[in-house]
């Protein structure tokens, strides 16, 4: 099956894949060959695919999925995300960095801020991300 994951900077992956996993918005969704039809928002976290020669591992921040059928019982995905990583690619000293500074900032905001609140858990949601996939790709 044919999958794009694509970012406003331009595209990520167009690839040939076996299968994979994506983070969904309420849960993970795994896609094969073949799937039904379907569109999803996506959260940040990892997103897995299989090709021949392995595994690869995306760090994706919010966006959405389309599963749409293609030709001959295959399947066409389309990832658009607004942020997006290769594992191998991730800086995990800096990331990690990002995200204890983030836990910081959000034990000392008050919950009531919601305006901070936001955009501190989503800067949080998206390093966690990164750390993740950068692991999952060192087989970690």
């Amino acid at each position: 099956m044919r999958l794009t994951v694509t970012t406003p900077h331009g595209y990520l992956v167009q690839a040939e894949v076996e299968e994979l996993v994506a983070p969904g918005a309420l849960g993970e969704l795994g896609v094969l060959p073949g799937h039904i039809p379907l569109m999803s928002a996506l959260k940040p976290g990892v997103l897995w695919y299989r090709q021949k020669d392995g595994v690869r591992y995306l760090a994706v921040a919010d966006g959405i999925m389309q599963v749409a059928r293609g030709d001959s019982d295959s399947s066409e995905v389309e990832v658009l995300v607004t942020r997006g990583a290769h594992g191998k690619d991730v800086n995990r000293e800096a990331a990690r960095q990002e995200l204890a500074q983030l836990e910081t900032e959000l034990a000392k905001t008050k919950p009531e801020a919601t305006a901070e609140l936001g955009p501190l858990q989503d800067r949080r949601a998206w390093a966690a991300a990164q750390i993740d996939a950068a692991e999952r790709s060192q087989g970690r």
